[in-house]
């Protein structure tokens, strides 16, 4: 559904499924192949474990985030393979997506809040380096806000009131564009306008 953009004059969006590739079940796969579970494990592990929110939400750091993926996992695999397991959800930012959010930003202030963790951040703000190396990432939008530096993460209010607050937006001049429809309902209940994005251009498309 196009949403009306009339009176729309911010625009939040998220990253994973709406700006960059994601496919999650690679991630799962890869954690399955590491630990010799099956994939029905590591996703419940994935939906259970608390540490997986402590790391979103900035409560604890990459050392601590491998130690308990170790413990849980009963792996001893290093770092590296470990955040390479932990990437694999990541795909491709197209270019064209860069481009459109560079028209948009002429019209609408932009930003991102982002339920994401520094492992994640650090690969694609480099993904984004090799694709647009004139432009960084945070150089599309007015402001950035990932869920580990906020201390918050959607649904809950808390991930989205900073945002607000920080730039003295209008809730229903707002627009928020996520994959997940949960978040587009918390979001709309504070009053922002919501487009859920079943697919990743479907923003481009709809948006003008």
């Amino acid at each position: 559904m196009t949403p009306d953009l009339s009176n729309i004059d911010s625009i939040i969006f998220d990253l994973g499924g709406v700006i960059i590739n994601l496919d999650e079940a690679a991630t799962i796969k890869a954690f399955a192949e590491i630990s010799g579970r099956t994939e029905n494990e590591v996703l419940e592990l994935s939906k259970t474990a608390e540490f997986f929110k402590l790391y979103e939400t900035g409560h604890i750091d990459d050392p601590t985030f491998r130690a308990h993926l170790r413990e849980s996992l009963n792996v001893f695999s290093e770092d590296n393979v470990l955040d390479g397991a932990w990437n694999a959800m990541l795909g491709q930012i197209p270019l064209h997506r860069l481009e459109k959010l560079e028209l948009l930003s002429q019209k609408y202030k932009l930003f991102v809040m982002s339920n994401t963790n520094d492992i994640h951040a650090r690969f694609f703000l480099k993904l984004v380096d090799l694709i647009s190396p004139n432009k960084s990432f945070h150089e599309y939008f007015t402001q950035v806000y990932f869920s580990q530096e906020v201390g918050e993460r959607k649904p809950n209010f808390g991930a989205w009131q900073p945002i607000l607050n920080d730039h003295q937006l209008d809730a229903s001049r707002t627009l928020f564009i996520d994959d997940k429809l949960e978040n587009i309902q918390a979001a709309m209940s504070m009053g922002l306008n919501g487009f859920h994005n079943i697919t990743p251009d479907d923003w481009v498309n709809v948006i003008k």
